[in-house]
């Protein structure tokens, strides 16, 4: 058992205190709101992550998590490792905000009691851990205190909506230390995630703090150049799907994020990519590749919203859209940097009134768009009221519909931003299915006799929208 702190009960924090709890450690995570701490002691998790609230509860009970409302307080229990979940929202020029980073490290040093490994577990820039190590150092000096400390990077890895299972069944962990005792201290700590194979790669502190960002943007990569070859294959005739399965065979490529759609949307990737691209220039490299990855995103979701004007000749006034999926990607409910953002500020600008249901975001969608949006409380809802359906968010039960109830729709029309459906059925129920990458391919037929073929059972992959 090892005495940890975490600072901050964002999502990064919740799910490691949660996770390091869940392995005999006692955590104590700090957190400035009160009343955030009261609702967790409830358990109740400011936001979705499936399974997060029972593992919190059952860490609570068990006494190995306890929440406290100052970095000076959990210091008193001296704990041998410190990790910074703080928040780094993107500022306006792509850059990190660094702040609640600075500041943490500035509390540490005026409160370290005793030796303990500072660990950077938020995503930041190369070079924070060199200035958390002075910054600390600083408050060391004031103090007239010889304490030692080190300070290490330990990027997370987290898709949301599985983040408990990442944590827990890691692919890797990554540790940027510059101390053995640092490694060792990371390596006993994360042995037990390990026993399933997965390895600690133990590199430079610049090269862990590194490795976050190539991570998330060649991720991002994957899926606009998947994005950019649908709108490729929509000119050609082709079936995006088809050519993602042709290519997720070669074992070089494999299937995992190669998806096409909207976009990707969250809290990581277009933040990272943007950062990274300010790394860059501020370094004297320019990344145009990962600008252009930025671009093509932008630029996908644009092209989508221009695919449901052009079906109704640029008039969507007053017309009824339907919205299924609000929430960026599946089982979650963060709205940041979300497609459905950009497509229901466009309808609402022109006219259109929007209809919405998502199973898990609705509230925090509700509180950006007030009364403008009406909110439902099931899918069957929204295809009962709506002239058309628009299809944002890869849900399970929006995969596993029952393509009759579509027949509903007034004007016979789904358009499809995650490419969920066979067009043929879909096409069988007098469904016009406007896609990307898929709305100009030819019906598939039997070589033998030429008719088309009905599938009786429809497999549908899980797109990966985003980290």
């Amino acid at each position: 058992m090892k005495k940890i702190a975490v600072i901050g009960a964002g999502y990064v924090g919740l799910v490691t205190a949660a996770c390091l709890a869940q392995k005999n450690n006692f955590v104590t995570v700090i957190e400035r709101d009160l009343q955030k701490i009261t609702s967790l002691l409830n358990g109740k998790v400011p936001f979705y992550e499936p399974g997060l609230d029972n593992l919190i509860m059952s860490a609570i009970q068990t006494k190995h998590l306890i929440f406290v409302n100052n970095i000076t307080q959990a210091l008193e229990d001296e704990p041998e490792i410190i990790f910074s979940c703080v928040g780094t929202p993107s500022q306006e020029d792509g850059s990190a905000d660094l702040s609640y980073v600075w500041h943490a490290a500035e509390e540490i040093g005026k409160s370290l009691k005793t030796y303990a490994l500072v660990v950077n577990k938020s995503t930041v820039p190369v070079g924070t851990a060199q200035r958390v190590q002075q910054l600390i150092q600083s408050e060391l000096d004031k103090r007239s205190s010889t304490l030692s400390f080190s300070v290490a990077s330990n990027p997370e890895f987290l898709k949301e909506g599985d983040a408990i299972n990442d944590f827990l069944m890691p692919d890797r962990i990554i540790v940027g230390v510059d101390s053995e005792r640092a490694l060792r201290l990371l390596t006993d700590l994360y042995y037990p995630f390990l026993s399933h194979g997965a390895p600690l790669v133990s590199m430079t502190v610049p090269s862990a703090e590194l490795t976050k960002y190539a991570s998330n943007a060649m991720l991002a990569t994957r899926i606009s150049f998947m994005n950019q070859m649908a709108l490729l294959a929509d000119k050609l005739g082709a079936d995006i799907n088809d050519v993602k399965k042709g290519m997720a065979l070669d074992k070089r490529i494999g299937g995992a994020f190669l998806n096409s759609g909207i976009g990707y949307g969250g809290s990581c990737f277009p933040k990272d990519v943007r950062a990274l691209v300010h790394m860059g220039a501020s370094n004297g490299q320019r990344m145009s590749l990962v600008e252009e990855v930025d671009h093509v995103n932008e630029m996908q979701k644009q092209t989508f919203i221009s695919r449901i004007l052009q079906h109704y000749h640029n008039d969507v006034a007053n017309k009824k859209i339907g919205i299924w999926g609000l929430a960026f990607k599946p089982e979650t409910d963060d709205i940041r940097c979300a497609p459905a953002i950009d497509v229901i500020n466009k309808l609402l600008s022109l006219g259109a009134y929007v209809i919405a249901y998502d199973p898990a975001a609705t509230a925090n969608m509700q509180a950006l768009f007030k009364d403008t949006v009406t909110f439902v409380k099931t899918a069957d809802d929204v295809i009962k009221q709506a002239d058309c359906l628009v299809v944002l968010t890869e849900w399970q039960e929006f995969l596993h519909v029952d393509f009759e109830k579509l027949t509903v729709l007034k004007d016979n029309v789904v358009f499809d931003g995650r490419n969920c459906y066979p067009p043929e059925q879909l096409s069988h129920y007098g469904i016009t299915y406007i896609t990307m990458g898929r709305s100009n391919a030819s019906p598939r037929t039997t070589q033998a006799s030429g008719h088309m073929v009905m599938p009786s059972k429809v497999h549908v992959g899980i797109t990966q929208s985003g980290a």
